[in-house]
């Protein structure tokens, strides 16, 4: 129920807590890093931040950020699923819905998830021994702190103006 959000590690946190929380069955919630190998521990959902740009700013003086998430979503091929594309569209289906109208605990901070959709990853199982899916979302972040009113409010002001017009000056 936080109304500041100081980073992206703060909501990147907040994002891996909420599926955790949703999904606790999933054996790895981790950050997407493509530069490292990564070993999971399956079913496992990987976090990663595509894309990012200035959004519409409310009024409260915060940094509005619309942020392109995905959710990379993994079964293993070794997990002896009776279906593995139907279990990988499945779970792929849990993310989605732990996605939909969820703030992370951010209420006031984070904006409502659009755009969530999932679609079939780029991966073979009988190749890479994995198959997976990927959830994808749009969703607005608002960076600092709200600015706070005034703590001292003048009581009463009074302004004088004293104009003398001279309607026959002549120049």
């Amino acid at each position: 129920m936080s109304l500041t959000l100081n980073n992206l590690t703060e909501f990147h946190n907040a994002v891996v807590s909420g599926i955790k929380e949703k999904i606790p069955e999933l054996g790895t919630v981790a950050a997407y890093n493509p530069i490292y190998q990564q070993s999971l521990n399956t079913p496992a959902v990987l976090i990663e931040l595509t894309e990012m740009e200035p959004a519409d700013t409310i009024s409260g003086g915060r940094t509005a950020v619309t942020l392109s998430m995905a959710a990379h979503v993994f079964l293993a091929a070794s997990d002896n699923l009776e279906d593995l594309q139907l279990a990988i569209r499945n779970l792929a289906v849990y993310v989605l819905q732990a996605v939909h109208r969820n703030h992370w605990g951010l209420t006031g901070a984070v904006g409502s998830p659009k755009l969530v959709e999932a679609v079939p990853g780029g991966f073979k199982p009988d190749c890479d021994g994995y198959e997976s899916w990927i959830v994808t979302w749009e969703q607005v972040i608002y960076l600092g702190k709200e600015h706070q009113p005034l703590t001292w409010q003048p009581k009463a002001i009074n302004l004088n103006f004293n104009y003398h017009i001279d309607r026959y000056e002549h120049y």
